[in-house]
């Protein structure tokens, strides 16, 4: 009798694994597809979502973006103090457009955004 029950418990066993294994996959696909664990992806680029920009702001900064594309991909494949004083200069040279594009209202809005941003960074490293 025990012999016709082992490998119902073989199976069982597999088919909940299997379940658990395709319910785990389910949830990370359906984050990814929400763009939750937006981990390290986009930075400022989501900031700027949330400063209501009009076309021509948007055009130019898209422009900027396109520009400097190919030097933040050089930049990125370099290391230690190298690659910081690249990506330095290119963020020094992003401030300077926003500082000349944004209205002193989004500006504001951008600095508060960056804080809370930060004040998050921070509350996730102290954890």
């Amino acid at each position: 009798m025990l012999e016709g029950k082992e490998p119902f418990k073989k199976n069982s066993m597999k088919k909940l694994v299997l379940l658990a294994v395709v319910v785990v996959l389910t949830m990370n696909m359906a984050q990814a597809a929400d763009g939750k664990n937006k981990k390290g992806k986009g930075g400022i680029q989501v900031l700027f979502e949330k400063l209501d920009l009009n076309a021509d702001q948007k055009k130019k900064l898209g422009e900027f973006n396109k520009a400097h594309s190919e030097k933040y991909d050089q930049a990125r494949k370099l290391k230690g103090d190298a690659r910081k004083a690249k990506l330095r200069e290119i963020t020094v040279a992003r401030n300077a457009l926003l500082d000349e594009l944004l209205t002193g209202e989004q500006q504001a809005k951008l600095k508060e955004l960056k804080a809370a941003k930060k004040g998050k960074k921070k509350e996730s490293k102290d954890k």
